[in-house]
């Protein structure tokens, strides 16, 4: 009998042990098709089309606390892409992270969401096409190496600053700085996030001086019903010996989505105005619209449904782009 009890306490040894962590995921996928059209003048320069199955973010991850007492926790996260076609490799190339919780809030460090990334509920679309999701206003969604606090929630109002350092920014890039808050209250959010940073290049030819970037989202969510506005401007002061060569754009994006039993359909749409550089106008202006619908087989798994046109620029010289996709998630 004693020797029965002595296995059985030494084979939940490991269970103990491992009570904290949490092994979560997702895996989905589907086919794509697009088809996209360069006009040159009245006729058409290029057209191309193509059709593939794909990933559509799948990833898999670990995560778990460690009570330290006195209401301070120990937190960590390693999260990593899983592409079913094998394209992906590496470890905690997704947010991963170690650090503190307690009543002080949330301290981190490692490869984080920028503060800006977390208002990106914006483009809830599960694709790999640009052209099946809000993906323009989205562009400047990062992971950085970095440190990131989040204080607790003060009567529905939170907030976060992060910081990633020069040298884990890349070559030619400079440390950056983030903010934002959130504001809930019922249904009802409100979220800003910013970034600024200095001496980015953004190709071979082309130094940014400073860049900052503004993010503005509102809306509601009661579970069945969400709906979203975000206005979202960026301003780049580039390296030109004209001090005034700025380079900037407005875009806004509204969502919504509502829930009828297990059918959830969905609608996207994004505009670009059109830009300046050095106060002139850039014809980089944009339309876009994303529809679709997901339908829950279970809590865990979904099939998706979606099709989106962009089209950038106008006139002669505009870009048009179709596209339609079909897929299959399932949560773990």
């Amino acid at each position: 009998m004693k020797k029965s009890l002595i296995a059985l306490t030494l084979a939940a040894l490991p269970v103990a042990a491992m009570a904290d962590v949490t092994l979560y995921g997702t895996i989905k996928a589907g086919v794509e098709t697009s088809r996209s059209v360069a006009h040159n003048g009245a006729q058409a320069a290029s057209v191309e089309t193509g059709t593939g199955i794909v990933d559509l973010g799948s990833k898999i991850g670990f995560k778990g606390q460690e009570d330290l007492g006195n209401g301070l926790k120990a937190i960590w996260q390693v999260e990593q892409k899983a592409s079913i076609a094998g394209t992906d490799s590496g470890w905690g190339n997704r947010q991963s992270f170690i650090g503190l919780k307690g009543g002080f809030g949330k301290l981190r460090v490692g490869r984080l969401n920028s503060v800006l990334k977390d208002t990106g509920d914006i483009n809830p679309w599960d694709s790999k096409s640009d052209y099946l999701g809000v993906n323009k206003i989205a562009e400047p969604e990062a992971r950085l190496i970095s440190v990131r606090y989040d204080s607790p929630e003060f009567a529905g109002l939170s907030g976060s600053v992060q910081y990633a350092l020069n040298d884990n920014a890349g070559r030619h890039n400079s440390e950056s700085y983030h903010a934002g808050f959130n504001y809930k209250n019922g249904g009802f959010f409100v979220q800003y996030g910013g970034a600024y940073k200095r001496h980015h290049q953004v190709q071979e030819d082309l130094n940014i001086e400073k860049y900052q970037i503004h993010r503005l989202v509102s809306g509601y969510d009661n579970d069945a019903l969400y709906a979203s506005v975000a206005v979202q401007q960026q301003d780049a002061k580039l390296a030109l010996p004209n001090d005034n060569s700025h380079n900037s754009q407005t875009e806004v994006a509204a969502t919504l989505a509502y829930r009828f039993g297990n059918v959830t359909p969905r609608v996207s749409y994004a505009h670009g105005f059109k830009g300046s550089f050095d106060d002139a106008d850039l014809s980089n202006d944009y339309d876009q619209v994303v529809v679709g619908a997901e339908y829950d087989f279970s809590k865990r798994t979904s099939a998706l449904v979606s099709a989106g046109w962009l089209q950038e620029g106008k006139g002669e010289n505009k870009f048009v782009s179709t596209a339609g996709g079909v897929g299959l998630r399932h949560k773990f």
